[in-house]
Formats: structure tokens, sequence, C-alpha cells
């Protein structure tokens, strides 16, 4: 058990330095199942969502915090809110298969240049998600689709294409955006 206990060891500390993880490393004596049992109880619970400073937030109070960096940031609440939506399905700890991470799915690249140290985290993920689409709606001048295109693709590939690239995926996640602000907007 000594090995495994090595390797899962070597696991999460590499899983710490990409900010993947936020829990301590396992105790050497510890056994695989007590290992297994003690990250279990360190799932978020669905309805209530803990993060770094041991906060729980429900889903609404995630909503409220959302509207507050779009009020911040001067970007209609309900396109932020339809963005998490789309995202992550409001889960803080949301993982793309590209690496994309939290409410909002930052790339680990975006997330340091931003300055967040821990992109899981439900207000730093906000705080760098809306500030991002704030400064993609005043590069396209307002217009919410282009703004989506390169939140999704990247500004590269808006620019390579003069416009929304022609990728399935992210036509796919504009209209599933849009449609959820049309909804969010009533």
């Amino acid at each position: 058990m000594d090995g495994i206990s090595t390797v899962i060891e070597r696991i999460n500390e590499i899983k710490t330095r990409f900010g993947l993880m936020r829990h301590n490393k396992i105790p050497k004596n510890q056994s695989f199942q007590e290992t297994l049992s003690n990250t279990v109880k360190q799932l978020p619970n669905q309805k209530n969502i803990e993060t770094k400073d041991s906060k729980k937030y429900s889903i609404p109070e995630i909503k409220s915090l959302a509207e507050d960096f779009a009020r911040i940031n001067n970007v209609p609440s309900s396109l932020v809110k339809a963005v998490i939506k789309t995202e992550s399905n409001y889960n803080p700890n949301a993982v793309s298969k590209k690496g994309a991470m939290g409410l909002m799915q930052l790339m680990p690249a975006t997330a340091r240049a931003l300055g967040i140290t821990n992109p899981f985290d439900i207000q730093e993920n906000l705080k760098g998600g809306v500030s991002i689409l704030k400064r993609l709606l005043e590069k396209y001048d307002g217009d919410y689709k282009m703004a989506l295109a390169a939140y999704n693709a990247g500004e590269k590939a808006v620019t390579k294409n003069n416009g929304i690239p022609p990728y399935k995926e992210t036509k796919q996640y504009i209209e599933k955006v849009i449609n959820s602000y049309l909804k969010n907007a009533k």
C-alpha cells in the first residue's frame, strides 16, 4: 500500500501545482479506504458549494454574486448568468476536456494572466470571467455573438475568420447562451 500512497501523493502534488486540488497531501500511513472515504467527504454538496474560503454558496447566492459582478462591470447580468449556465451549469468545480475551470470555465493561462490563484473559487472565477466578457463586449462594440464567439473559440479564431468561426461547437455555444440569455432577460 506504500506504493499506492506514494503515487496518490504525487498525483495530488501535480494537481495542486495546476490549481486542480484544494486539499492537503495524504498522510503516508493512511489506508486506501481511508483516503477514498476522506476524498468523498470533501466533494461539494450540490445545494451548498464550498469554496477555498470555506463559505458555502447556494445557486441563488451564486446568481446574486454574478449579478453583483455584472453590475460592477456594466455587463448585462442575464448575459453573465447565461454564460455560467452554458459553461458550467453553475458547478464551480467543473473542468472541461480542454482544462477550462470553474463557473465561467477559465483556461489556466487566462486565470494566471488575470491573477486568479484559485479558479474554483466562486468570487475569483466570476471576477475574472465577467472582466473578460466586458472586455470582449467592448472590443466587438457590444456585439454579443462576436463576444461570445471570442469567449468560446478565442479572439485569434475570430480575427482569423473575420467573424464568428465556422466551428460547430462555437455556433452551438452562441445559440445556447443567447437562448439562455433571452430566457433570463424576461
